[in-house]
């Protein structure tokens, strides 16, 4: 296959050479025992976001919800709705929060807990 002038074959697009292990996107872990106090609110402002996400774009929407281990995980298509649910929480609730980004990805770990 005949090369472009940056060296790669003409015609792999670049997401055929993306690693696939990696997805774009995002995801929240939400724990303490605030959450179990307030779980109903805190479900509706993440839902309020995925709406706002998705009146924005047609990319952006939470595609899981999970409550497990007192817990609460959100999945994300993402990056950027990811992190505005991790920011509507602080604003809303307080507590400690922590934002994970691997190195030349679009993926975001959110980590928000209140006890």
């Amino acid at each position: 296959m005949p090369r472009s002038a940056f060296g790669r074959e003409k015609g792999v697009r670049f997401e055929q050479s993306r690693n696939s292990k990696i997805e774009e996107g995002g995801l929240v872990k939400l724990s303490g025992a605030f959450l179990v106090d307030h779980k109903d609110e805190i479900l509706n402002l993440i839902n309020h976001e995925g709406r706002l996400a998705k009146e924005r774009s047609k990319h952006g929407h939470i595609s899981k919800i999970d409550k497990a281990n007192g817990g609460i995980t959100v999945e994300t298509t993402d990056h950027n709705l990811a992190l505005r649910i991790g920011k509507a929480l602080s604003r809303a609730y307080k507590g400690e929060h922590n934002y994970k980004f691997l190195k030349g990805e679009k993926f975001v770990e959110v980590e928000w807990r209140r006890d």
